[in-house]
């Protein structure tokens, strides 16, 4: 997104330090009239996103919905996810396999929630999220799960819950090789990390 370059008004939205309720109604009134109706849109948004370092309150539902109604809703398999669809999400939120920013990784967790089927790839890297803020203290979800505790606690297993549902509603009670050799690894099946289990 480095090389992207942004037209007018976008451009002078970019390169504001704060995201403001105007802002929202110029890009809905002047730029992206239709919605998200483009990857390069999706790009733009993104771009926008990442060059501002405060956002109004308002920023962070125009920002997930805008994207889940793009990615989702209107990118074929419209209403699901499959591995392209994946592929590019996780490529426009994660820099080396990791979401650093809050507002990415909601939304995210949001697509995982509202999509009919997600394919392991989004699973696994969704899931990925807490066994790194976990074991290695990195990424978003390590700054907002409130302990630098290496165990299972209350809220990564209710992220975790989040990630099976979306799972379940994909393949019933199948969980691929991947799937489960990961959720090993955090120990939501064994109830202990296998990085505790070598430990002990």
């Amino acid at each position: 997104m480095g090389e992207l370059r942004l037209s007018y008004p976008a451009c002078v939205i970019a390169g504001k330090t704060r995201l403001t309720v105007d802002d929202i109604a110029i890009l809905r009134e002047h730029v992206f009239v239709p919605g998200i109706t483009a990857s390069q849109d999706a790009v733009i948004l993104l771009a926008i996103n990442g060059s501002c370092s405060e956002k109004c309150p308002e920023w962070r539902h125009y920002f997930i919905d805008a994207l889940t109604e793009f990615i989702v809703h209107t990118r074929y398999p419209q209403g699901a996810m499959d591995e392209w669809n994946a592929d590019w999400l996780i490529a426009m939120i994660s820099t080396r396999g990791v979401v650093n920013s809050r507002i990415e990784l909601d939304l995210l967790f949001h697509i995982i929630d509202i999509a009919a089927h997600i394919p392991d790839s989004l699973s696994i890297f969704a899931l990925e999220q807490i066994r790194m803020a976990m074991a290695e203290d990195t990424g978003a979800w390590a700054s907002l799960r409130g302990t630098r505790k290496n165990g299972l606690q209350k809220a990564d297993v209710l992220l975790i819950t989040r990630v099976m549902s979306a799972i379940a509603r994909s393949r019933g009670s199948q969980l691929t090789a991947r799937e489960r050799r990961m959720l090993d690894e955090i120990g939501i099946l064994t109830g202990v990390s296998a990085s505790r289990v070598e430990a002990a």
